[in-house]
């Protein structure tokens, strides 16, 4: 009725106040639902929404991820030492055997007497104008690096030109303190030297009796260095066009990974070293491998007195 006289606009306020009022007797207050939870507790989850949870959970923990790591480094290792292994066993040629010269006190020195230590050998010849001494100064400046590593090799110093370099002459050449200390300077009948020349393949010309008797003459030779395992094998060779610091890294890297597969032979079972590294090489003319000899705490060397009227530099 008052909606009839007091028009329409009348009931539209109306209206709209009992929809507001009725939305607020349905929905309960924020507050109520938070007096609520706080008074029941907090719920304990269903035994289905656990397991669900547990199902969800990530598989992967810090010890799981440790162990996956290793086995995948280990495998990893595993695979690089053994093509390693093949490349080295592939790429090398066959050189070396066994030779006896004289040193320049007379005694005499083979090649067995210097196992046991790394072995750096060079064929040369005292009278050569230029190439040996550059190659001997260049090798000087390896030694001398691998010397401040820790990584001790003993140069040896061949003679070609045993007619000339007697044991007097290299005593004195050597003695002048231009190259290493260390150098160990060998010489012998022409025989003695060209068989340890062939075991090696180095190259060198033959004088004729002429320039022999002249005494002046020089000799076209193979200008290579070859260094030497302490088991006396051969494992790698340096030429001419190598530098100093080109030497000295590929020295140093193969003198730490056969210490390094040295150490792994000798501490893992040898099934698994096998497994990793491959058997043992038999070198030619052997049945059996070698064992690894140990590294005497003083290498063989000879000691070379300065020459008189000259100081070693």
């Amino acid at each position: 009725a008052e909606c009839a006289t007091r028009g329409p606009e009348l009931c539209v306020c109306v209206y709209a106040m009992l929809r507001a009022r009725s939305l607020r007797l349905c929905r309960p207050p924020l507050a109520a639902f938070r007096l609520l939870s706080s008074a029941a507790g907090p719920s304990a989850p269903s035994p289905s929404a656990s397991a669900a949870r547990r199902a969800m959970r990530s598989p992967v923990t810090w010890l799981s991820a440790a162990a996956t790591l290793g086995v995948l480094y280990a495998g990893y290792e595993w695979q690089y030492q053994r093509q390693l292994h093949r490349q080295r066993a592939a790429g090398r040629p066959d050189l070396g055997g066994p030779w006896s010269l004289v040193g320049v006190d007379g005694q005499r020195v083979t090649s067995e007497q210097l196992q046991g230590q790394w072995v750096l050998l060079y064929f040369g010849f005292t009278k050569c104008p230029d190439i040996c001494p550059q190659e001997m100064d260049k090798l000087t400046a390896v030694l001398r690096s691998l010397d401040g590593k820790g990584q001790r090799v003993l140069p040896v110093f061949i003679t070609i030109d045993p007619a000339r370099d007697d044991a007097p002459r290299l005593k004195a050449y050597f003695g002048e303190g231009e190259f290493h200390e260390r150098f160990l300077p060998l010489t012998g009948s022409f025989e003695e030297v060209r068989r340890a020349c062939r075991a090696y393949r180095v190259y060198f010309t033959k004088p004729t009796a002429d320039e022999i008797r002249a005494g002046d003459y020089l000799i076209d030779h193979s200008i290579i260095s070859y260094l030497l395992s302490p088991e006396g094998h051969f494992i790698e060779y340096f030429g001419k066009s190598l530098s100093a610091a080109e030497a000295e890294s590929k020295m140093t890297t193969l003198i730490t990974e056969w210490e390094r597969e040295r150490y792994l032979r000798a501490t893992l079972p040898q099934w698994v070293a096998e497994a990793m590294l491959g058997p043992v090489e038999v070198p030619k003319g052997r049945t059996e491998a070698p064992k690894l000899p140990p590294i005497p705490a003083k290498p063989v060397e000879i000691a070379l007195p300065p020459a008189p009227g000259k100081a070693r530099a």
